[in-house]
């Protein structure tokens, strides 16, 4: 659209000056057209009229001079030049030439002359004769200088100056048109320019964009050049912008950019910027150079993040694709080829950054990767369906229980379940990620309310004062929409909104703390508690704890299980523990499998436990048996113990 305007406007004037020149031309054919017939016209008449005039006079000296009798030749001379004399001074068509040439004068005394001798030369009386005769030599240089003055006159000099004069405004014109021809295509390939550095570079590391990548991907192809691709991401980036500001977070990228077209340009290896905190590398290294490359890559990068911001720990994920991994029917349409290239090294960078992120790493594509994704894709389609259906039967819940140091009191943690038809029972995580990915989140997180209520108000409702449940919440449902959510599916019983636990991860709560601040102040207004999820497995969490309030923080099970073995994992859960209730936070250990596992947890102060030992996550009704069994007996371990 930018470009589309001065083009426009040039097409409208490279058409005006084609007009102009045109027109100019014209006009100047046509005075010379008009010069050249006048010219030719009166040069022919004022011949004609000289050499009849020399016919006559010659006619009449030859008469005179051979005392012939017979006059009909002569009679003959003197009637044509008297017709032609009688036509130069009547006829229209010879009035310009008259004008132009002040011709009449000469011309009427020449035919007056020989009007006075028309009796003499009738009648052959020669003395008379003898005296036109005379008179014709008089007139003759006349005639002829009036014939030299039409073509070589001042006249036809000032015909000449004009014409010449019309030839110099021409090429002044022509040049004119040259000049902003040239300026006019000056300005336009310097918008072109302009316009491709828009198209074709990023603005902040000045390193070429997805577009161009994509037009390299497409040239190698045509030329069946061996090519690896490899697509980075610097993961933890976010906490750059969000931390110290955009303007910080753009540096940084300046700066990465930079690094990264050091390391590529002595091998003469393309390096763009795809979107965010992403880039790509397209190279011709494959095999054992490709790992000469890469891991140096690698390292590069990773000591120039510790030396731009070495106070956020940020790590690089990296995903390779090669082209001799396509199929090569794929080489006949280059931006088919290419598309699937940059496909394969994204699939290839989903499954570096699954990858712990305190760790840098690399993947390389592999055909699998390809079907991963296909079902991933049906997936969402599937659960799409599932979410409208009000009837289907393959998503569930069940509700694994939290066994609490008070009496008379008991949790439970809500999980999902997803028993598909042909792929069979889907991993939890995996629905989740789908979920996240389609954009169905928060509808997902809805459909988890509405069961939970439904179960709260069928099931369990004689023992919903003796529990509470725990629900994970995705990204996107810890949302404004959650809080709508919550009390209009509660709407006609509040009161269980003091059952809800709301389960949250370190890396959602961080990401903007002031939101996440006033959206759990919300909810706590509401009735609904809080819990801390995974503790102390992210780079953070003290700073979570330190910024935000929560009710309960749940141990992630990594701890628990090495307790045994490994010291430190002991005293971590101990300090925990201790920290936890100086805040007044109840603790939740995950992962409890074996009696000496509770008993330690049990001297460490843990409040509430959750896993194997007590129970496999359980269906509604059979949570319901278990909570009237585990309160019917007024106590919390002694069973287990």
């Amino acid at each position: 659209m930018m470009l589309k305007r001065p083009i426009t406007w040039f097409i409208v004037f490279v058409f005006s000056i084609l007009i102009f020149a045109v027109v100019t031309l014209y006009q100047f054919n046509q005075s010379y057209s008009r010069h050249a017939v006048r010219t030719q016209l009166s040069a022919w008449a004022l011949a004609q009229m000289e050499l009849e005039t020399l016919e006559f006079r010659h006619e009449l000296a030859l008469y005179l001079h051979t005392q012939r009798q017979d006059r009909s030749a002569l009679i003959l001379k003197y009637d044509i030049l008297w017709s032609r004399y009688d036509t130069f001074l009547r006829s229209s068509e010879t009035e310009k030439l008259r004008q132009a040439f002040s011709a009449t004068p000469l011309v009427k005394r020449a035919f007056q002359t020989i009007r006075r001798h028309e009796q003499a030369v009738l009648e052959g009386q020669r003395p008379r004769l003898q005296l036109l005769l005379g008179e014709m030599d008089t007139l003759l240089p006349a005639l002829r200088d009036l014939m030299i003055n039409n073509l070589t006159g001042p006249a036809a000099i000032k015909q000449r100056e004009y014409l010449a004069n019309q030839l110099k405004h021409i090429y002044l014109t022509v040049g004119l048109i040259l000049v902003l021809l040239g300026y006019f295509s000056w300005r336009m390939f310097r918008d072109s320019l302009t316009q491709q550095k828009m198209a074709w570079m990023d603005s902040i590391t000045q390193l070429p964009n997805r577009n161009y990548l994509l037009y390299a991907l497409q040239k190698a192809a045509s030329k069946h050049v061996i090519h690896t691709l490899l697509v980075i991401d610097i993961r933890r980036f976010k906490d750059i912008n969000d931390l110290l500001g955009y303007e910080q977070g753009d540096q940084a990228l300046a700066k990465i950019g930079q690094k990264l077209n050091s390391i590529c340009s002595p091998y003469g290896y393309t390096c763009a910027r795809l979107s965010g905190n992403r880039f790509a590398v397209l190279t011709t290294a494959d095999g054992h150079y490709l790992s000469f490359f890469t891991q140096p890559l690698r390292d590069t990068l990773r000591h120039a993040l510790d030396d731009i911001y070495p106070d956020i720990q940020l790590t690089v994920a990296l995903g390779i694709a090669k082209s001799t991994d396509l199929d090569a029917a794929l080489h006949k349409d280059p931006e088919v080829f290419a598309n699937t290239l940059l496909n394969n090294a994204d699939l290839a960078l989903l499954k570096a950054k699954n990858a712990s992120p305190s760790k840098d790493s690399i993947v390389v594509f592999k055909p699998k990767f390809e079907a991963d994704a296909r079902e991933r894709r049906q997936l969402k389609d599937d659960l799409n369906a599932l979410l409208l259906d009000e009837s289907q039967d393959e998503l569930s819940l069940v509700y694994q229980p939290i066994i609490s140091s008070e009496p008379n009191k008991l949790s439970c943690e809500a999980l999902i379940r997803w028993q598909h038809p042909t792929l069979g029972q889907v991993s939890p995580q995996l629905l989740i990620d789908v979920a996240e990915e389609a954009g169905l989140g928060q509808r997902l997180g809805t459909w988890i309310l509405r069961q939970v209520y439904a179960a709260m108000n069928t099931e369990w409702q004689t023992i919903n004062q003796h529990i509470d449940i725990a629900i994970n919440l995705s990204d996107s449902f810890f949302s404004e929409a959650l809080l709508s959510d919550v009390v209009n599916i509660f709407m006609h019983h509040p009161e269980q909104r003091k059952r809800l636990v709301f389960e949250i991860t370190e890396t959602m709560s961080i990401d903007d703390i002031g939101r996440f601040s006033l959206l759990m102040n919300q909810l706590r207004d509401i009735g609904v508690k809080l819990a801390l999820d995974d503790f102390g497995t992210g780079w953070s969490s003290m700073a979570v704890l330190n910024h935000l309030s929560f009710d309960k923080v749940k141990i992630d099970r990594s701890f628990v299980e090495h307790m045994a073995t490994v010291s430190r994992q002991q005293i971590l859960v101990d300090t925990i523990c201790y920290m936890s209730h100086q805040l007044g936070i109840r603790v939740v250990a995950e992962g409890v499998e074996t009696q000496e596992q509770l008993l330690s947890l049990q001297q460490m102060g843990v409040d509430e436990f959750q896993g194997y030992y007590f129970s496999k996550p359980l269906s509604a009704m059979d949570f319901y048996a278990f909570c009237i069994d585990y309160l019917s007996r007024q106590n919390t371990f002694s069973l287990k113990n």
